[in-house]
């Protein structure tokens, strides 16, 4: 299940929430509010068996076309 970043958009609580689907409707855990999913940065790397294992010398890139 992907995990996302949102902000409420009434208490500006910000929360990182596991979904089923991209999709699916996300409220704020403490108030109720309309959310904003958020840019949230994230690391691609070899799987071997269940764990993720990045070359010692990686490094990631920023993003110049931001």
């Amino acid at each position: 299940m992907p995990l996302f970043e949102y902000k409420c958009a009434n208490c500006n609580y910000r929360f990182d929430k596991m979904v089923q689907r991209w999709d699916a409707q996300v409220h704020c855990p403490l108030c109720s509010g309309s959310v904003k999913k958020l840019m949230s940065t994230f690391t691609v790397g070899e799987s071997h068996g269940g764990s993720t294992h990045l070359p010692s010398d990686f490094k990631p890139k920023m993003c110049t076309n931001c």
